[in-house]
């Protein structure tokens, strides 16, 4: 027998089914398509796409392209772990559909539901849509080779799981600790982190310089938070919109650059100075696919 796992996503403005993905397809639910897929597993009698509550928001369905052929569900977990990547949102996973694969039929088997918080469309995903082939080159060309930078991995982990954390002040940390997993060694480590993140990201000396002081700040309240001093809860609702775009510019600079060991990207960062970040590696384009990145990372925190 074989299984077969399809992802129902919500919390989004943009219309997903135009990012293009090698195996997998996203699917609008309200359209004739899912339709279809609907129909032909059993779907329907589970999920009413005329009803009500499935009418107040835009959900989409991450399906597999090929419905007979097995394969790992981790490849679904990775590609929505790429779309927070590309875009920090309230991004969602509503359902997760279970299929049986028999003599090249697939029929619905069970789900599971979640309560994805909305906050009143606050920080639900949005791309410029002007940009689709833009983003669908830069998925083409990384998608599929994301996770092979190894000390990016547990940045990326961490990253992606500080989005499930109800408490902000632990995503906070978490942000932090993503950003702090591509410094090694222990020594001057927060001047290195700011130093390097600078670097990395900035696109001049100015915005360069805007990244070193801001990470100051947060790194200022992470020390409060961790040492059990007296902060504001709304200061860390503040900077965690910050650390979700500096750190999802910062993994998807490294990915464009391809340094597969840490040591190596530190010394080569070592000579380089703000405005530099297209020096780090011959692999280096630039690349813009999130409008919302680019307007937080270089403006100045209070």
């Amino acid at each position: 027998m074989i299984h077969f796992t399809v992802l129902i996503i919500t919390n989004t403005k943009s219309d997903l089914s135009k990012l293009k993905f090698p195996e997998f397809d996203i699917v609008n639910i309200g359209s004739e398509d899912f339709r279809v897929f609907q129909e032909k597993t059993g779907l329907q009698d589970f999920i009413d796409t005329e009803h009500p509550d499935f009418i107040k928001k835009e959900r989409f369905a991450i399906i597999n392209k090929d419905h007979t052929k097995k394969f790992g569900s981790k490849k679904i977990y990775d590609l929505y772990n790429f779309l927070l990547l590309m875009f920090p949102s309230n991004l969602a996973v509503e359902y997760i559909l279970d299929f049986n694969i028999k003599e090249e039929k697939t029929i619905f088997k069970t789900s599971t539901s979640f309560e994805p918080r909305d906050e009143q469309d606050e920080n639900f995903l949005i791309f410029n849509e002007l940009k689709t082939e833009e983003i669908n080159k830069f998925i083409i060309n990384y998608y599929t080779s994301y996770l092979d930078i190894g000390y990016l991995k547990s940045s990326i982990q961490n990253f992606v799981s500080s989005f499930d954390n109800p408490y902000y002040h632990f995503s906070y940390i978490s942000f932090c600790i993503s950003l702090e997993s591509v410094v090694n060694g222990n020594s001057e480590l927060l001047y290195r982190i700011r130093r390097n993140l600078a670097i990395i990201c900035g696109k001049d000396e100015k915005t360069s310089q805007t990244i070193y002081r801001n990470l100051n700040k947060i790194y200022s309240l992470r020390s409060k938070i961790v040492h059990g001093s007296p902060f504001s809860d709304d200061k860390v609702y503040e900077y965690i919109n910050y650390l979700q775009s500096i750190v999802s510019k910062m993994i998807i600079e490294l990915i464009i650059h391809k340094i597969p060991k840490l040591d190596d990207l530190n010394y080569k960062l070592t000579s380089l100075g703000f405005g530099d970040r297209n020096k780090i590696s011959e692999n280096w384009t630039e690349t813009q696919i999130n409008d919302n990145i680019e307007s937080v990372i270089y403006e100045e925190l209070q």
